[in-house]
């Protein structure tokens, strides 16, 4: 096996292995009269740094600074790529709006400060570490670019299964939330390929969990939630739910056609030798 496949799978565990860690945190702030909602919210920021504080230290060892923009004087470029995003962020904070002003102003607040470090924490791990280590396995093939974003997200999406140990009567609620993963990771893996940071589809990432993560925030039974989703396949929802899951996927695609494979490889510390399919 390969040091980088090696390295993929250690950092994913890893991953995992800090993910677990909420789960005592959470319980250890509810002992202290915490809110469960609170207790939640502040156990993933704390689990979520540690990530953050991980993934900087291996991509330092990695020599993967350049990779994610992360050397001082560090351009961004292609910005127009964040039309979309942008777009689709600002419909959902729409939708969401009643949801923000009938919150506590400080559970708001945490949620906040929660789904941003979330964003900076999923992306420098995936995007910033596992998407070039993927890079650089597959150097020699045409296809580098492609191949290395869409396992990458595949296997951010799956990770998200993990949920169903919280809601195991929701399995398609969370295949639906797999789904999603994949296609919004093949997405930042395009921008971050595109303008050339870290910064911005961490960013970015942020913003979507503050537009359409506000499960927590709403009022609803989680019980009565799941009921309505195991109950029935609600075609009307789906059918259009997956073709603009379609629409984020190709949208990455199409960013990833655009980039220099060259110039990657490059910042990577490898000349281009893609030979193979």
């Amino acid at each position: 096996m390969k040091k980088e496949l090696k390295c993929i799978i250690v950092i994913f565990v890893g991953f995992i292995a800090l993910l677990w860690l909420a789960k005592p945190l959470r319980e250890l702030l509810i002992n202290y009269d915490i809110t469960e909602l609170n207790a939640r919210l502040t156990a993933g920021i704390i689990t979520r740094l540690l990530i953050i504080s991980v993934s900087l230290w291996v991509i330092g060892k990695l020599n993967l600074k350049k990779f994610n923009g992360l050397r001082k004087r560090n351009e961004f470029s292609n910005l127009q790529a964040l039309i979309i995003p942008s777009l689709f962020i600002l419909m959902g904070i729409v939708g969401s709006w009643n949801t923000y002003i009938n919150t506590n102003i400080f559970v708001l607040f945490l949620f906040i400060i929660s789904v941003f470090i979330v964003g900076f924490a999923e992306e420098i791990l995936f995007r910033g570490t596992i998407l070039p280590l993927f890079i650089t396995y597959f150097k020699n093939r045409k296809t580098v670019l492609y191949l290395s974003v869409i396992i990458s997200s595949s296997i951010f999406g799956i990770v998200h299964y993990i949920n169903i140990f919280k809601e195991p009567a929701n399995f398609w609620g969370i295949t639906h939330q797999v789904f999603l993963a994949l296609s919004i990771g093949v997405f930042f893996g395009g921008l971050i390929l595109r303008t050339n940071s870290i910064i911005i589809p961490s960013l970015f990432h942020g913003f979507v969990n503050f537009s359409f993560g506000t499960g927590d925030l709403e009022q609803e039974d989680i019980q009565i939630i799941t009921e309505k989703i195991t109950e029935d396949v609600n075609w009307n929802s789906i059918i259009p739910t997956t073709l603009f899951f379609t629409f984020i996927f190709l949208s990455g695609i199409y960013m990833i056609k655009k980039v220099d494979t060259e110039m990657i490889l490059n910042k990577l510390n490898f000349k281009t030798t893609t030979n193979k399919v």
